[in-house]
């Protein structure tokens, strides 16, 4: 009786409902330290969605994780780790784009791929080739050699200059920009929003569909978010356009007109948790590259002003390469609030200065300062590090042909 008392429990013997509700509730590190215990508790882990705001972390390269490892920056642990992601290796692709917690990458090709770097699940997106300012440029045996690109946009659908030409490795380099998921992937039903040359206008693709399609309306936008069912896209001046996807046409609509001055800097749209439209405006010393000051506005309703803000309260900001976050301390009580945590995203230099330091850290509002993410930095310099939002659902849906899941094609 004794020994039967002191023996351990089996715990693969817990209802997987009641242990369900408890990955619900768990941050990304204790949900797979849950799921390494046994194998009745991987399953039900890689079955549980997860209820709470995951807090971001930051996702970079290091030498010691290798071409096909990345480092994971916890914030709330302030510890780091090592994830080992599926080929092609990371540190050949480019990421533009973390959503939902799923990088967008341009592979060798510039092909945009989905990977999730928690589950190593990747889905690939239409190929380049369907973009509308896109020819493919062939060989003389039918092989795909380059990218040729026509000039023009939806106020002026003329082309204004000669085409150019690009290798199929070098497109990625100049051509995108940045790119948002409308909801998780893994649940199905998710459509992608492109930012990308020439110009900076937009395109849209269903994940599992076969093209890109042409939004034929500005140009030089510089962010994009989605909520309640609409996209909703800045430029640089500040102008914030809506467009809702899902009916039988596009619906486009105007809900703020050229408000900001351009000037060295980068504009993101955020969806605040209180309902409001944020304006976030990030100015660059033209000297040191570097982030010398933040700027928040608040979108009037009647699209008409903006309304500048001291500061954000009791919320913190992401802004980067990922899609932009305002997120409450109540749900978050280990970052600091009213700050911005930014990465770098400066086009200019992003893609193109591998070597270049990453102009990186979190903006203070109160002081108007900046100070270090973590010291001393863990990443190198390629690839950019990135916020990433972690995301440990799998797939609940079949993919279309030409998809990918964990680096298998699908044809």
């Amino acid at each position: 009786m004794e020994a039967a008392c002191l023996a351990s429990p089996d715990w693969s013997d817990l209802p997987a409902d009641v242990l369900r509700s408890i990955l619900e509730l768990l941050e990304c590190p204790d949900n797979l330290r849950v799921a390494a215990v046994c194998t009745a508790w991987h399953r039900v882990s890689s079955e549980a969605v997860c209820r709470i705001s995951q807090t971001p972390c930051l996702l970079y390269c290091t030498e010691a994780a290798g071409p096909s490892g990345v480092g994971l920056y916890n914030l709330l642990e302030q510890r780091a780790y090592t994830i080992t992601l599926p080929d092609p290796p990371i540190t050949g692709r480019f990421v533009v784009g973390s959503s939902h917690g799923w990088l967008i990458t341009a592979d060798e090709k510039s092909d945009l791929v989905l990977l999730n770097p928690i589950t190593g699940e990747q889905m690939r997106l239409p190929p380049v080739t369907t973009m509308e300012h896109i020819k493919p440029v062939m060989s003389g045996d039918g092989v795909l050699e380059q990218y040729e690109m026509s000039y023009y946009h939806g106020m002026f659908e003329t082309p204004e200059q000669p085409t150019s030409t690009y290798h199929l490795d070098e497109y990625r380099e100049t051509v995108y920009s940045k790119a948002v998921l409308s909801s998780d992937p893994s649940a199905g039903d998710c459509t992608v929003m492109l930012i990308h040359q020439p110009y900076w206008q937009l395109s849209f693709a269903k994940v599992g569909g076969e093209t890109w399609n042409w939004i034929a309306t500005d140009t030089d936008y510089t962010d994009c978010i989605r909520h309640d069912g609409w996209f909703y896209a800045v430029n640089i001046e500040g102008t914030v356009d809506s467009f809702y996807l899902n009916g039988s046409s596009i619906i486009h609509k105007r809900i703020a007109y050229q408000m900001l001055v351009p000037l060295k800097m980068v504009v993101y749209i955020v969806q605040a948790p209180w309902g409001d439209k944020l304006l976030v405006s990030r100015i660059i010393n033209h000297d040191t590259e570097c982030t010398f000051e933040i700027v928040v506005y608040k979108v009037d309703p009647d699209g008409k002003k903006l309304i500048k803000m001291t500061g954000i309260g009791d919320h913190v900001l992401f802004i980067g390469h990922n899609a932009s976050l305002c997120l409450p301390l109540s749900d978050h009580p280990q970052l600091m609030s009213n700050c911005v945590y930014f990465t770098d995203n400066v086009l200019d230099s992003l893609f193109q200065a591998k070597t270049k330091k990453r102009d990186m850290g979190i903006y203070h509002f109160e002081r108007n300062t900046v100070t270090n993410i973590v010291s001393p930095e863990l990443w190198m310099t390629w690839l950019p590090p990135v916020w990433l939002t972690p995301n440990t659902s799998k797939r609940r849906f079949q993919l279309g042909p030409g998809a990918w899941n964990n680096g298998v094609r699908n044809d």
